[in-house]
C-alpha cells in the first residue's frame, strides 16, 4: 500500500513538471501594454468620478422650472444679443439630461473595459492564450480605449459647458423676468 502511494506521488511530481515545462512564458511587452491600458482607464475612471453629475440634474430642473418663461420670451421680438443669450441658454439646459446620460454611459464603458483588461492581463500572465489571440485582443482593446478616451474628453467638455450654463443662469433669470411686459415698472 505504501509503495502505491509513493509511486503515485512520483508520477504526479514528474507529470506536473512536464506539464509546466511545456507552458510558454508570458510576453513582458504584452503585459506592459495591458498594464498601460489599465492605467489609462483607471485615470479616466478617476477623472469621471471627480465630476459632479448632480450638475446635469440641476440644469435639467432649471429648464423644467423656467421653460414657460423661455417660451414666452421667444414669442416676443427680441434684440439679437438677448435672443442669442436666451436661445443658447435654453439649448444648453435642454441638453443637460442627455449629457448626464452620456456621462453615466461613458463611465460604465470605462469600468467594463477595465474589467476586460484585468481578465486579459491574467490570461497573458499565465500564457493562457495563443500569441496571435493576445495580439488580436490587444488591438481590440487599444481601439476600445481610443473610443473611450474620445468619450471621456466629450464628457469633460459637456461638463464644462453645463458648469458655464449654471454660472450664467442668474443673469438669464433676470433677463427672463425683468423684461416680461407684466413685470415692467411704469415710468
Amino acid at each position: 500500500m505504501k509503495r502505491g502511494i509513493l509511486f503515485a506521488g512520483v508520477v504526479a511530481l514528474v507529470g506536473s513538471t512536464t506539464v509546466s515545462s511545456c507552458r510558454r512564458a508570458a510576453d513582458p511587452q504584452q503585459l506592459a501594454t495591458v498594464d498601460s491600458l489599465i492605467n489609462a482607464l483607471e485615470a479616466a475612471r478617476l477623472t469621471l468620478n471627480e465630476l459632479d453629475t448632480q450638475r446635469y440634474a440641476k440644469a435639467d430642473s432649471i429648464l423644467q422650472a423656467t421653460r414657460g418663461l423661455f417660451l414666452q420670451r421667444f414669442n416676443d421680438t427680441l434684440a439679437k444679443d438677448l435672443a442669442t443669450t436666451l436661445g443658447d441658454q435654453f439649448v444648453q439646459l435642454r441638453e443637460a439630461d442627455r449629457r448626464g446620460t452620456d456621462h453615466r454611459n461613458v463611465y460604465r464603458s470605462v469600468v467594463d473595459a477595465g474589467l476586460r483588461l484585468k481578465k486579459l492581463r491574467h490570461d497573458v500572465s499565465v500564457a493562457a492564450l495563443e500569441p496571435k489571440d493576445v495580439t488580436a485582443a490587444l488591438t481590440n482593446e487599444r481601439l476600445a480605449a481610443e473610443v473611450i478616451e474620445g468619450g471621456v474628453l466629450q464628457v469633460i467638455s459637456n461638463y464644462q459647458s453645463t458648469q458655464r450654463v449654471l454660472e450664467r443662469q442668474p443673469l438669464v433669470d433676470s433677463l427672463l423676468i425683468d423684461t416680461l411686459p407684466e413685470r415692467r415698472i411704469p415710468r
